[in-house]
């Protein structure tokens, strides 16, 4: 009897919209039902949670890290989970979008006019040597920098269930603000 071979299961690759970071906002910490999970401070994962050893606790930008990878964040830094959202993120999709319609309409615009082609020649390479700057994206990226300032107030053990629950809200904010960024 021959062994049929298993499929290899590709995984689709994660994509930071506005939907999974407002999942992971959710939770993070969910305001309709109070639920919230326990953020250590300090680093991107800093040992297991009290309450449930088997489920390591990491900080909000670990938590995101986790989101996106599937992997402990043990060889990371802030900076690192930071980029991988921006890169994984939709924030540029609108903008090129925009960038692309509003350079085919100048293209348009050029074919209509009087002319030489000489002219026209440079007016096309100004245009498709135009770049687009999305400040969108730097205030996106500035929101993610600050999760790790909000997400430290108490050290260890000296954190109170209101601490962490203030913590993890904190936290869940700052990715709705970021979440709020994206296209829908």
């Amino acid at each position: 009897m021959k062994k049929t071979p298993k499929k290899i299961v590709k995984k689709k690759p994660i994509v930071v919209d506005r939907k999974f970071l407002m999942q992971l906002a959710d939770d993070i910490f969910n305001p309709r039902t109070q639920k919230f999970l326990r953020l250590c401070d300090g680093v991107l994962q800093n040992g297991p949670d009290p309450t449930n050893p088997k489920r390591p606790m990491h900080c909000g930008l670990g938590e995101l890290y986790f989101a996106m990878t599937g992997r402990q964040p043990t060889a990371v830094g802030e900076a690192d989970v930071v980029n991988m959202a921006v890169e994984k993120s939709t924030i540029n999709d609108s903008t090129s979008r925009a960038h692309d319609e509003a350079c085919c309409r100048a293209r348009d615009a050029i074919d209509k006019l009087d002319v030489p082609e000489e002219m026209k020649d440079n007016l096309y390479d100004a245009v498709d040597n135009t770049d687009t700057y999305n400040c969108d994206e730097d205030n996106f990226r500035q929101i993610l920098d600050e999760i790790p300032g909000s997400n430290d107030d108490c050290k260890g053990d000296a954190c109170s269930i209101a601490d962490y629950r203030n913590r993890s809200k904190r936290v869940a904010e700052h990715l709705r603000e970021a979440a709020a960024l994206l296209p829908a």
